[in-house]
């Protein structure tokens, strides 16, 4: 059976999305005996924060076929027909706020809904294709806004010097979450994954993407939380090793790379003291480290700022005819009521400006989020997955 399926759509994933843009193929040999896997389940943890979630935007997803060098990989990712891949032989499992994510890997399985994808997908799709006969679990344990210094903040690194606007409850408890969601999966993989009944696991890799809140933090603890940042992440790795019985547990770590390489000051200290994980003794010979900053690239500067300039001048054009039509009016005493006059003939006059419409336009086929989950970049996500997934497959081995 040919591991990258296509197809027709899934209905369910239709029906919760109601987007066309998320319908995802069913296997095309759907009816026929799945393959026998062979071999233990291939385990992996991904952790982190929001960007760990993923926030990159199926709608376009296009973008990475532009990639000069590796825009052969959007064919992994979408059928001739222009519907999405499902794997038959990678699984995700992601408690998703409420909703509890446990089927093949495919898009979808972002942080905000079916709309959505993380580094899950490239790097499943990678770690399907490095194994044969062995099938792949990736378990998903990731919380927008959680830092390492405090929520992730493992048991060994005691307690911080200082203390974070956090409350003093959630000190640790992204931690000991992620490893509670671990142990129930694999607690319950017979009942949630049939496809991997009665077959044997093997914890085989940890992923980490994660820093912006780290980074981010107030002046006071700032140099701090930079300076704790490796050893935090060593005695995290080294908590996880002990708790799951792995000592040589392969460890690849995403950079933050919002921005790219003309980041700010502060983004660009944060990453420094993020690399020094890549040198670490402690951990050498089992870390990949994995460049993201390359992946940025202009247009996720250059289109925003283009549409943005459109708009501030249709706003600032229409506040001056606003405030001219109503000088002399009651309504201009009241300035709540004139921000929203304003405001109302600013949001129409861009529906009907041709210049915004076309700058905005541009802008939606590479952004579709904010800045600090890499302006929703389908392209950097797929690559970012991509990335970890081969810094993994090197300090795994042997097939």
């Amino acid at each position: 059976m040919n591991k990258k399926t296509a197809g027709t759509v899934v209905g369910a994933v239709v029906a919760m999305s109601l987007m066309a843009n998320a319908a995802m193929a069913q296997p095309a040999d759907a009816g026929k005996p799945r393959q026998k896997f062979k071999g233990p389940v291939k385990v992996f943890i991904l952790a982190g924060q929001s960007n760990m979630e993923g926030m990159g935007s199926n709608n376009i997803l296009d973008r990475l076929g532009e990639h000069p060098t590796l825009g052969y990989l959007l064919k992994k990712i979408k059928n001739d027909d222009g519907s999405f891949v499902v794997r038959d032989d990678v699984f995700v499992s992601y408690q998703r706020g409420a909703e509890k994510i446990k089927r093949p890997l495919s898009v979808g399985m972002g942080g905000w809904g079916p709309e959505w994808f993380g580094p899950e997908l490239m790097f499943g799709i990678q770690m399907g294709d490095h194994y044969d006969k062995e099938p792949v679990l990736l378990i998903k344990t990731c919380w927008g806004g959680h830092s390492l210094y405090w929520n992730f903040r493992p048991p060994s690194a005691g307690k911080p010097a200082y203390a974070t606007e956090d409350k003093p409850e959630d000190m640790g408890a992204s931690y000991h979450k992620m490893v509670r969601e671990v142990r129930e999966c694999l607690a319950n993989l017979d009942a949630d994954f049939p496809q991997l009944k009665e077959l044997k696991t093997e914890l085989c890799g940890f992923v980490w993407f994660q820093g912006w809140n780290d980074m981010c933090q107030g002046e006071k603890i700032r140099q701090q939380v930079y300076d704790e940042y490796c050893a935090n992440f060593v005695h995290l790795v080294q908590d996880l090793r002990v708790e799951f019985k792995v000592p040589n547990l392969p460890v690849a770590v995403g950079e933050l790379g919002v921005g790219g390489e003309k980041a700010d000051k502060n983004m660009l200290d944060f990453r420094a003291a993020q690399a020094k994980i890549a040198t670490c003794p402690e951990l050498k010979g089992t870390v990949g480290y994995v460049r993201t900053a390359p992946f940025w690239y202009p247009a996720l500067d250059e289109l925003p700022r283009l549409r943005d300039v459109e708009e501030g001048r249709v706003r600032k054009t229409v506040a001056a005819q606003v405030k001219e039509q109503m000088k002399d009016k009651p309504e201009s005493a009241d300035a709540k009521k004139m921000e929203q006059l304003i405001k109302e003939a600013g949001d129409k006059a861009l529906t009907e400006d041709a210049e915004y419409q076309k700058a905005k336009e541009e802008s939606d086929k590479h952004v579709n989020n904010w800045y600090c989950h890499y302006q929703g970049s389908a392209r950097v996500y797929a690559l970012v997955g991509y990335s970890l997934a081969e810094a993994m497959i090197k300090l795994t081995g042997s097939k």
